[in-house]
């Protein structure tokens, strides 16, 4: 899966991260919601959500855990791990 730039998605580039898991990031938090569950498979946006776990604020970090059907204890597992590693 990649990601091309185009209007949409240009406006997610602020900075020179072009990353494609900055650019779904941006898409979880910014996005149409509707767009980005019919964009990403799930597993997609669980691997971006607990790399960027730190970056969502505290009303997203609850609305993409109910989303993704992901427990607080999984997120305490994630912590004890590293968030950054793909499970």
């Amino acid at each position: 899966m990649s990601i091309s730039l185009n209007k949409e998605n240009a406006a997610l580039i602020w900075d020179n991260d072009e990353s494609e898991r900055t650019l779904i990031f941006r898409e979880m938090m910014w996005g149409d919601v509707k767009t980005v569950l019919s964009k990403y498979r799930k597993e997609v946006l669980k691997s971006v959500f607990k790399r960027y776990y730190f970056k969502f604020d505290k009303r997203n970090k609850k609305f993409w855990k109910l989303i993704l059907r992901i427990s607080d204890d999984k997120i305490d597992s994630y912590s004890k791990r590293g968030f950054e590693r793909d499970s």
